[in-house]
């Protein structure tokens, strides 16, 4: 049993930060749940994930949920009970900053998990219609357990018929949909329209509920590309990712999120790049939510962020940041997002933003006057663009 398809999803939408997700024993919720008493009982730092490697607690194993402790606080972390399992004895929750939501956005999600838990939805049996669609469903549960699970660089298993297939160079894709549950997409469906943008048939490998890997020939994407060059086919994949989002939108309701790599040797290299597409699709949306395609080679800056511990962007916002407050205001927002993505061209980030060079040239030293950092310096643009994507992801005032 689960609980609605794409809850956590929707909800890091709504409050505009990722939940990481954890499993402890029951035994361990219970003793963290008793230990705290009063409203946000919390102060408590002996909570759950101190310590743990790769979200797991070494605790025993215990009975009884406390079922009326939706969710947990410490001084730095807040944990949503979502379910439990009850076979392994153990609680499934969700975790962000304490700073990055307020009490009243803590409740409502305690609200949605509990509302979505009485909708619970039972498991059928999967009927596949033919031997490869079954390799395929088979394909995306072990790519599925190299995401969660990730390792060295794995070959795909000679279990696995397709693998075959998988011998010549291939462009992977990850989509990633937030349908609403009246119009959610079948693989079918899918399958025929992508083999319509695409001009053949597509191999499209389950990951999840709305979660699909699929591959297409390079010619397909890249053949076209005017120069032989990296930057050239990144820039012609970027166009096609573009097109092939647009497509999709237009047929479903709902949110959508499409990754890419440049080509592989799915056969050899298929696990590392599905992580991959995975993780860059976590990282634009932590970090870009207005944005729908997440492409690894754009992320590289993001990813280093993602890596520092809280603690430390924490840090680096209170010794660096000043006024951060100023990221709250969208015209601000956006100028500096422009003018980072335009390379802090002034003149061309004033054609983008449809505004006389001067009124850039206001808003920057606006800024400048705030934060205490001219954009137009090398050294300051460095640590403002920094500032920004660890406010972003930590959401610290």
């Amino acid at each position: 049993m689960k609980l609605i398809l794409g809850l956590k999803e929707q909800i890091e939408s709504i409050i505009g930060t990722s939940l990481d997700e954890y499993e402890i024993t029951v035994n361990g919720w219970n003793q963290s749940a008793m230990q705290l008493t009063g409203e946000d009982r919390a102060q408590s730092n002996m909570i759950m994930v101190e310590g743990a490697e790769e979200g797991q607690l070494d605790q025993e194993i215990g009975s009884d949920i406390l079922t009326n402790v939706n969710s947990l606080k410490t001084e730095e972390r807040i944990y949503f009970r979502v379910r439990i399992n009850e076979n392994e004895g153990t609680v499934v929750c969700w975790g962000c900053s304490a700073g990055s939501i307020t009490n009243e956005t803590r409740r409502l999600i305690e609200l949605l998990i509990a509302n979505s838990a009485d909708r619970i939805i039972e498991e059928q049996p999967v009927v596949y219609e033919n031997n490869r669609e079954q390799q395929l469903a088979e394909l995306g549960q072990w790519l599925r357990q190299k995401i969660e699970h990730p390792s060295r660089q794995e070959d795909i298993p000679a279990q696995f018929s397709l693998r075959e297939e998988l011998q010549s160079e291939k462009i992977p894709f990850l989509l990633q949909c937030e349908t609403p549950d009246a119009h959610r997409i079948r693989s079918k469906e899918l399958n025929k329209l992508l083999g319509s943008y695409f001009g053949e048939e597509i191999m499209l490998i389950p990951l999840g509920e709305q979660d699909w890997l699929f591959l297409s020939d390079e010619q397909i994407v890249t053949g076209e590309a005017e120069e032989d060059t990296l930057e050239a086919r990144k820039e012609l994949l970027n166009a096609f990712c573009l097109g092939l989002y647009e497509l999709v939108a237009s047929e479903w309701a709902g949110v959508f999120h499409l990754s890419a790599s440049m080509p592989c040797i799915p056969k050899h290299q298929l696990s590392t790049i599905t992580a991959l597409l995975h993780e860059s699709i976590h990282l634009g949306r932590a970090f870009h939510v207005a944005q729908h395609i997440h492409l690894p080679w754009k992320l590289q800056l993001e990813r280093l962020v993602e890596s520092i511990p809280e603690q430390q962007r924490l840090r680096f916002i209170k010794e660096t940041g000043k006024d951060t407050t100023i990221f709250d205001d969208s015209e601000t927002l956006v100028t500096l997002e422009t003018y980072f993505s335009l390379d802090c061209n002034v003149s061309e980030t004033a054609k983008r933003l449809f505004i006389h060079r001067n009124t850039l040239i206001y808003r920057l030293d606006k800024i400048k006057q705030e934060i205490g950092y001219d954009v137009r310096s090398f050294e300051s643009a460095v640590l403002v663009r920094l500032l920004l994507l660890m406010y972003k992801v930590t959401k610290k005032l």
